[in-house]
């Protein structure tokens, strides 16, 4: 990968002197410092990326179905250990700054979020689930002693509504952390996306392949009724309306597909196939897909059109597998990032896509 030429770059000193002082440019909690982001061209497009996080320690961002951007996709909200223990920064793109946000014992770098207006971030510190804002924090709740493994976290926008599933090592608790931790549902192993279905009281997520609905009032939980193979992954459009999944075909040697569902009827419809993805997601409005390809040949993160039904390639993301990419949109639609372990230690990378496809109003 070539580093981006100067006239390119348009690095302040400050900028590239901090860039190069690898983890010491991690400023203390609250406080802004220079970040690390260092550009490059990708080898395979020639388009711009920004490695956003050093190669020197490992960096996350929160699985697809947290949110990771601002709204104006302006900042980024990450974890990284570069300070000893995993901790959640934020990433000012504008500027290249970078700031410290918590002080946790034992940061959950799976599942964290921006809520509301940017200004709260909801994340798990070992079995509290906690609330950030403004330097102060609120413990929204505490998972029992013997059901903190694999916690995951739902929130709608406005932080009232907080769904958190966790594992025990046989069955997993899907709960309400807003009405003292009451138990919508319990069932064996573990489940994957949980997702807060907008405008309802209710949730969906993967589990053994099958996409689940489950009604939060009644607690009562469905299998959907979608096309046979393994769903993958799946995210509610932004008005509630329907599920938009990947699936893994039943059939041998056809590629996976993109399909929607709408679950009141139980309507079931193909969208596109794909180019060998393991990961998509949508952009807020759902017009355009950005896909993880687990081809061997081509690593590549792809935008994909959904009114022609085009991909093009925007850049490499070099995973040795390509769910581990966690590649995600803005809110509003202007940028990406995406993770790889190219460099052994996972890194963040993130891409502006505004010249490419554009810009949407910032529905989540």
């Amino acid at each position: 990968m070539k580093v981006a030429s100067s006239s390119v770059r348009q690095w302040t000193r400050r900028a590239v002197l901090g860039a190069a002082a690898g983890s010491a440019v991690y400023a203390a909690r609250g406080q802004d410092g220079p970040g690390e982001a260092k550009k490059f061209l990708d080898p395979a497009t020639e388009f711009e990326v920004l490695r956003v996080s050093g190669v020197e320690h490992n960096a996350w961002l929160p699985i697809a179905s947290n949110r990771a951007f601002t709204r104006h996709g302006d900042a980024l909200l990450f974890a990284s250990d570069a300070s000893g223990k995993p901790q959640l920064y934020r990433h000012d793109f504008r500027g290249n700054k970078l700031r410290q946000l918590t002080e946790a014992e034992k940061l959950n770098t799976n599942t964290f979020t921006w809520i509301g207006s940017d200004r709260l971030l909801m994340y798990f510190d070992g079995r509290k689930l906690l609330q950030s804002g403004s330097g102060r924090e609120r413990l929204i709740y505490e998972l029992p002693d013997t059901w903190a493994e694999s916690p995951r976290m739902t929130a709608s926008e406005d932080g009232q509504v907080i769904v958190v599933s966790a594992y025990n090592g046989t069955k997993t608790k899907i709960m309400l952390a807003g009405r003292a931790g009451a138990t919508a549902e319990e069932r064996e192993g573990d489940i994957g996306t949980l997702c807060l279905r907008p405008k309802r009281a209710a949730v969906s997520y993967v589990a053994g392949g099958q996409l689940r609905l489950l009604t939060l009032d009644t607690k009562k939980a469905a299998t959907l009724q979608t096309a046979p193979g393994e769903v993958l992954s799946a995210y509610w459009t932004a008005d509630g309306g329907s599920i938009l999944y990947l699936l893994k075909p039943a059939a041998t040697g056809k590629l996976t597909e993109i399909r929607e569902i709408v679950p009141d009827g139980n309507k079931d419809s193909p969208v596109t196939k794909t180019s060998q993805y393991v990961h998509f997601q949508r952009n807020s409005d759902a017009s355009v897909f950005l896909g993880a390809s687990a081809s061997v040949a081509s690593p590549h993160l792809l935008l994909l059109l959904r009114s022609v039904k085009r991909e093009l390639t925007i850049c490499e993301h070099r995973c040795s597998d390509a769910r581990l990419s966690r590649a995600v949109f803005s809110p509003n639609s202007s940028r990406v990032a995406f993770l790889t372990d190219r460099h052994k230690n996972l890194v963040i990378y993130s891409m502006a896509v505004d010249r490419l496809i554009e810009e949407t109003e910032e529905n989540t």
